[in-house]
């Protein structure tokens, strides 16, 4: 999709290459200035008042994720020491980014002088393991049935760890305040990359427009977002259509 958007975006123009460009920058910063200077005398607007409207709101916006990434990380620090470890019995020695072994935070956990994070097995797998039991069968030797008593009283008793552990662990992310950092982190990151995508989507007219909307991607990524990739992918291609318009109306122009 953002391919489709920069070649439909740039249907129509003259062929630009490296210094044609350049000098369509600048003929079009030029323009901007004159712009700018007209408009400071009443005449002309500078900019997509829409445009500059949205780019104000990027500092506030910013601060507001920064701030709530921030609190995330207080709360793990004093918390980090009343979060209890998996017990061994509900544990194998190598997890993953599903299965991994995590902090208050939700972040991966390796334990000290141990060169993996553990796995911690899930109590829906556990309770699972647990229903699977069949009693042997009636001529079943005692060879059999102790073994089967021995699996069965091992699954239970995994299953009732999981369960305490799991309960444990969702009371301290709820009376640490975690649980609402987080959903306030959500939402912070979902109000900036909503106002990026508002930014980008509206048409620039100066190179002012092209800096608000450069300034809003540089601000994401300055406030340590996770950028979605086909967000991301998209604003890149939102960003060079704005370009390579402005370059080839400034080349036009001069």
């Amino acid at each position: 999709m953002p391919n489709t958007t920069v070649r439909a975006a740039a249907e129509g123009l003259p062929a630009i290459n490296r210094r044609r460009m350049l000098l369509g920058l600048a003929a079009a910063s030029t323009a901007a200035a004159a712009i700018t200077a007209a408009s400071a005398a009443g005449c002309a607007p500078v900019e997509n008042p829409e445009l500059v409207r949205l780019g104000n709101q990027l500092p506030e916006a910013s601060t507001e994720y920064l701030a709530a990434l921030e609190e995330i990380e207080w709360i793990a620090a004093e918390w980090k020491h009343r979060w209890p470890l998996a017990p061994d019995e509900i544990t194998w020695p190598r997890g993953d980014y599903i299965d991994g072994e995590r902090d208050i935070a939700g972040r991966l956990l390796k334990r000290p002088g141990e060169e993996h994070v553990r796995c911690v097995r899930d109590v829906r797998n556990l309770a699972a393991i647990a229903a699977t039991d069949r009693p042997p069968r009636h001529n079943a030797s005692d060879a059999t049935r102790a073994r089967h008593a021995i699996w069965l009283a091992r699954a239970k008793r995994e299953l009732k760890i999981g369960k305490a552990y799991k309960s444990q662990t969702a009371r301290l992310r709820d009376i640490s305040g975690m649980d609402l950092a987080k959903a306030r982190a959500a939402a912070a990151k979902k109000s900036l990359s909503d106002l990026v995508t508002a930014i980008m989507e509206q048409p620039g007219t100066t190179m002012e427009g092209i800096l608000i909307k450069a300034q809003a991607v540089t601000t994401f990524n300055k406030a340590m977002a996770r950028k979605y990739p086909l967000e991301g992918e998209l604003w890149a291609a939102q960003l060079a259509a704005s370009v390579l318009q402005l370059a080839s109306e400034g080349d036009a122009s001069a």
